[in-house]
């Protein structure tokens, strides 16, 4: 329309004059001219408006893309993240496991180390109770054997015959228990350095308590009785440890002998189902309960002043347990003091 306008405002200003028939023709074109031009506006607002829409679809498209390709990238981010969480995590359980199993360590060596320390300790305390223990128990009976052999010995003093007797029999007492205890220190020594087991072999068991019996026999006090009890045949043998048996019930008959001033000294044996049962029961002062496990340790006396090292019964469940068998004290006896001692053994002799 504006095109139209212009070329007539053209036209009035050049003062053409048309005839009627070019007039008439310079209408049609310019109707035509309008007609296309509109035409061609149409076609341009159409083309506008698909170029629009192709911009549309574009930046529809666009946007789809760059949120698929953020998408795309936040899935691979998240990927990577945990896949490097993943081996970050691996990595620290296993330095985990590794600080676990070094802390385990680090407390196992230390825990080696206190049963290390708490024995050296002992073996401190032991060596200092032995000492203390071995200097008394040693100077004591060689202490009586010097005085007692000095004044049978000296000159100018005639002393009667009973007394005399006395002093000799104070001599022997003091002299047995002086070996006694060096032969205690002996065996210690030996069953330490040595762990073998000895073989066993044929004895006759009734014959074993009557050798024990006949050992203390002299050491039981007047006016107390040593009994022995035995359920086996005096002919049966079986296969056993006879002298490590007999150096058992020496300790515990000598144990009771000390401490038994009147009633009985009762050792028996029975068997039961491939085992050989001793015990030993007396009528003594008894062992309070709360030390039916002290008194088996080394050194251990209930009462100080009471004569002996403390080696009797710990030598005697050292021996047992190196016969795989049990040595202990009946709580339910409640006359005196009764030890049992179980050791198995092989009928087949």
């Amino acid at each position: 329309m504006i095109a139209v306008l212009l070329m007539t405002s053209a036209i009035t200003s050049c003062k053409y004059e048309l005839s009627p028939l070019k007039a008439q023709q310079e209408i049609t074109l310019l109707e035509k001219s309008s007609a296309t031009q509109s035409d061609y506006q149409a076609e341009k607002q159409n083309d506008i408006e698909q170029l629009k829409l192709q911009n549309k679809q574009l930046q529809q498209r666009q946007r789809f893309t760059t949120g698929g390709v953020a998408m795309v990238l936040g899935i691979i981010a998240m990927l990577v993240f945990l896949t490097t969480s993943n081996r970050w995590r691996h990595t620290l359980e296993v330095k985990n496991r590794q600080l676990e199993r070094e802390r385990n360590v680090v407390v196992a060596q230390n825990k080696q180390l206190s049963i290390e320390r708490d024995r050296a300790e002992a073996a401190s305390k032991a060596k200092t109770a032995f000492l203390q223990s071995m200097t008394h128990e040693i100077r004591t009976p060689l202490n009586a054997i010097s005085g007692f052999t000095q004044v049978l010995t000296m000159p100018g003093i005639k002393l009667p015959k009973a007394e005399m007797q006395d002093y000799s029999n104070r001599i022997q007492e003091n002299t047995r228990l002086l070996t006694t205890i060096l032969d205690d220190l002996l065996l210690i020594s030996n069953m330490e350095g040595s762990k073998q087991q000895l073989p066993a072999e044929e004895c006759l068991p009734q014959a074993i308590i009557s050798t024990a019996a006949e050992t203390v026999a002299s050491q039981v006090k007047d006016g107390v009785s040593l009994n022995m009890h035995c359920n086996m045949p005096a002919e049966e043998t079986i296969m056993s440890h006879p002298r490590q048996i007999g150096i058992i019930l020496t300790k515990l008959l000598e144990n009771a002998a000390k401490f038994t001033t009147e009633g009985t000294i009762c050792l028996t044996l029975t068997q039961e189902d491939g085992e050989l049962h001793f015990s030993v029961a007396d009528t003594g002062p008894g062992i309070p309960a709360d030390k039916h496990e002290f008194v088996f340790e080394r050194f251990a006396k209930i009462d100080s002043f009471t004569q002996g090292a403390g080696l009797g019964l710990s030598i005697a469940r050292m021996v047992a347990e190196q016969l795989q068998g049990t040595l202990s004290i009946d709580p339910a006896y409640n006359k005196g003091t009764k030890l049992d001692l179980i050791i198995p053994f092989n009928p087949q002799a």
